[in-house]
């Protein structure tokens, strides 16, 4: 029978671990109800009890209300105590078996640590993310500055379009935007895109000789991809180290003029400014 941690939504501390009839004892006693969390271990994160179909049915059982009358003895009647017992027993099965779950055991402490390097990880992603990807922006565009300015003041705007750099830059900068407004959907798109500086940053390096920009692009490709996997707060500042120290490095490297004799010939001709 699988055992379940469980908090209120407004709480962080967690109670268990229970199993399902002991969560049907706390459901009948009123100490829980189907808004209350459970700690789901595939997903990884805390869902409440009335999203999962099976575990509700075994905790909050459809019942009929059933109304039946028991023929007492003038004594029981008498007896407040013969009334009162059961449920002052009731009572203090659950008092003792909250008790028992709030004790600070090895198990409760590991879930309650994972829980909290889960928050902090989620917290630190979106704008650490955002970051790597605004100075991946400024390495890809500031060798087309130059290209930028012409198409500009020559009215050509469409021009730039032959430069595929600077439409990697372009997207890169609406990620780094769409991220600093914690807009997490768009994860899938940064790991494709983390391989792709992996990839093309060591073929970059090579062909110019230098093992810096290899070092980079592969710190920086990797910091990107695995910021956007990670659910442990240890692994997410790694990746922040990487990913922001990695493409940090590139875009120097691009503001000194370092790749602008490689940029310079990578272009089509496909739009024309006629």
């Amino acid at each position: 029978m699988a055992d379940y941690y469980i908090r209120t939504p407004d709480r962080e501390e967690s109670r268990g671990p229970f199993d399902s009839s002991q969560l049907l004892t706390l459901a009948e006693a009123g100490q829980i109800t189907e808004n209350t969390l459970y700690y789901d271990e595939t997903k990884e994160e805390w869902i409440p009890i009335a999203l999962n179909e099976r575990l509700q049915k075994d905790v909050f059982p459809q019942r009929e209300k059933l109304s039946l009358k028991v023929h007492q003895t003038p004594e029981e009647q008498a007896d407040p105590e013969t009334e009162s017992a059961p449920v002052e027993q009731e009572g203090l099965n659950v008092e003792a078996m909250l008790a028992a779950a709030e004790a600070d055991t090895e198990e409760t402490r590991h879930l309650k640590k994972k829980d909290k390097s889960f928050q902090k990880a989620a917290a630190l992603s979106s704008s650490g993310i955002g970051l790597m990807m605004l100075l991946s922006a400024v390495f890809l565009l500031m060798p087309h500055l130059s290209v930028v300015n012409q198409a500009f003041s020559e009215e050509a705007h469409s021009t730039v379009f032959n430069y595929p750099f600077i439409l990697i830059g372009l997207f890169d900068f609406l990620m780094a935007a769409f991220l600093f407004l914690a807009v997490t959907e768009v994860y899938p798109l940064l790991r494709g895109r983390g391989m792709l500086t992996f990839g093309f940053g060591i073929y970059l390096g090579w062909s110019l000789g230098d093992p810096i920009i290899m070092a980079a692009s592969a710190a920086g490709g990797f910091g990107i991809f695995y910021a956007t996997i990670t659910q442990s707060y240890s692994t997410m500042l790694l990746s922040m180290l990487l990913g922001i120290g990695g493409n940090g490095i590139l875009a120097y490297l691009a503001m000194v003029g370092r790749f602008s004799e490689f940029f310079d010939g990578v272009h089509f001709n496909i739009i024309t400014s006629g």
